[in-house]
């Protein structure tokens, strides 16, 4: 299998990729820096046999991402896309906790949308993408109540963007949108849905909602399920655990769903 993979230079992506090349599927890095792996040996090892792939671009920048889906697809069609894209949290007294670019997820998420979609597929690529629990007033209200509070003043940047992620990936599957708000337009302009198909376009996906992630160790032991549950953290290794070594292999179980994950 080959994969096209943004957002996978550290933390969940960057595992996810590793279960991926172990399992002998091949891999097409999307990276700002085809350095970051220098250093790293497995990945060294991985370059040098022909199973991974690294081009750059940004994936905020349209052009970037269709030249690097273009490459991806020259010898032959990618069968899976993994989007785990998310941005590093910052604080200043004046505005809390935001991220730099407030809609980061939601506009890298766009232009792949889009780059995928003017390439014309023969078929449409399944696709994993990573979210987050929280984001939506369902999910919201089931969270424990300490989380409910962190997430309220700590992260509401994150998660506006994240909303208008879900809200792209949703049109994408299919689905009908579970909120009774559109996001902000500072994350989605309102006239977004000229830039796509009809919905159900992409209809082999599946978005994973974890629960607050922590660099803990891995378990292989954790909550999976399609319904909201209340769960307080999940660490990075145990969501690329059951992207890796469950969900890829059940994709056809779980496709077309929203799945959250967490302790």
């Amino acid at each position: 299998m080959k994969i096209f993979a943004m957002g996978a230079s550290k933390n969940i992506g960057y595992i996810v990729t590793q279960h991926f090349l172990a399992a002998g599927h091949s891999v097409v890095f999307l990276l700002r820096s085809t350095s970051a792996f220098d250093k790293d040996e497995t990945m060294q090892s991985y370059i040098q046999a022909g199973k991974v792939t690294l081009v750059k671009g940004d994936g905020l920048v349209k052009s970037d991402v269709e030249d690097a889906w273009s490459k991806a697809n020259q010898d032959r069609p990618v069968d899976l896309v993994l989007f785990t894209v998310g941005g590093a949290l910052k604080f200043q007294m004046s505005k809390g906790f935001f991220i730099e670019t407030p809609n980061l997820t939601t506009k890298c998420a766009s232009n792949l949308l889009q780059a995928i979609v003017a390439s014309n597929p023969r078929e449409m690529p399944r696709l994993i993408a990573v979210s987050s629990t929280g984001i939506t007033k369902k999910s919201h209200d089931t969270l424990p109540f300490v989380m409910r509070q962190m997430y309220t003043y700590m992260l509401p940047s994150p998660h506006a963007d994240k909303l208008g992620l879900e809200r792209l990936l949703q049109h994408a599957m299919g689905r009908p949108w579970e909120e009774n708000v559109e996001p902000n337009e500072e994350v989605l302009p309102s006239d977004w849905k000229k830039d796509y198909p009809a919905a159900g376009f992409l209809p082999n996906m599946v978005v994973v909602r974890p629960a607050f992630l922590t660099d803990g160790r891995e378990t292989a032991t954790y909550k999976v399920s399609p319904d909201d549950f209340s769960s307080y953290t999940i660490s990075r290794r145990d969501v690329a655990h059951f992207i890796g070594k469950r969900l890829l292999p059940e994709f056809d179980t779980w496709s077309g769903s929203i799945v959250n994950v967490g302790y």
